[in-house]
């Protein structure tokens, strides 16, 4: 039975305008004023799918605990439209999905969304959501600073080198146990590497906090995302410094072939 479960967010929809749905590759998101007369958006990790219905009340049947306050996110569990697109992805993409991922992570990382306004809901299939607010309209703006979608600053920047590479390593500067808490929402970036190449630099490679299936773990994935190692909890720089010594081996590799 699909049950949606309520989700509490520090930022509350007014319960009688309806939003504003924005669909583009930057800035895809749910955009509407709150109750306190200010505004907000809603982005998401890894979309896969979104959909807009009227109606004021919720196709599933609802729970939230008694001593919650009224939400209006919930996520659908036992959701049907969830393994309807994984085995869409699967059949038509399988290892293929996302540059040599599995499509199999749907199962254990994605969720399934709503999103309740007074005449309308929307429905959204991603591997997570983040949340803004603001005294001005944030509709087509970027996203704010230290949004978990955008890449790590350059504040509290080290450095170490191997094979003659020097690489950044760039931090989370929020307390972890915010982050931890963050998380349950969406990946937290707990650190991102950065190879000094020619006056450039590049992010090759990041740490990232999130839940799966209930349990906290972080993960060290590659340029395109895809995962290189897994460890329970909250992992450190030297759990991965191995594993970024061997991918700078790797470029120093590549270079010296190059310059042969």
């Amino acid at each position: 039975m699909e049950i949606a479960k309520g989700i509490i967010i520090p930022v509350i929809a007014d319960f009688v305008l309806s939003p504003h749905i924005l669909y583009n590759e930057e800035l895809t998101g749910i955009y509407f004023e709150t109750e306190d007369e200010q505004y907000g958006r809603i982005t998401f990790e890894k979309l896969d799918a979104l959909k807009i219905c009227r109606g004021e009340n919720l196709p599933y049947i609802s729970h939230s605990d008694e001593e919650q306050e009224y939400p209006w996110v919930y996520k659908v569990e036992n959701s049907k439209w969830l393994k309807e697109r994984f085995d869409y992805e699967n059949k038509n993409y399988g290892s293929s999905y996302e540059f040599g991922g599995n499509a199999s992570e749907m199962l254990a990382d994605f969720s399934h969304y709503l999103f309740q306004f007074h005449d309308q809901f929307v429905e959204v299939i991603a591997r997570g959501f983040w949340f803004e607010k603001d005294k001005t309209n944030l509709f087509k703006k970027k996203l704010q600073e230290e949004h978990p979608l955008l890449n790590l600053n350059e504040n509290n920047l080290e450095k170490f080198t191997a094979y003659n590479l020097t690489c950044q390593i760039r931090r989370n500067l929020k307390p972890i146990n915010q982050l931890v808490s963050d998380a349950k929402f969406c990946s937290q970036k707990l650190l991102q590497f950065a190879i000094e190449l020619d006056g450039n630099t590049f992010i090759d490679n990041s740490l990232i906090l999130s839940y799966k299936k209930e349990k906290l773990v972080s993960t060290l994935t590659g340029y395109f995302g895809k995962q290189i190692v897994e460890f329970c909890g909250i992992a450190k720089f030297d759990d991965v410094k191995p594993y970024i010594e061997n991918y700078m081996f790797e470029v120093y590799e590549r270079r010296m072939k190059i310059e042969r």
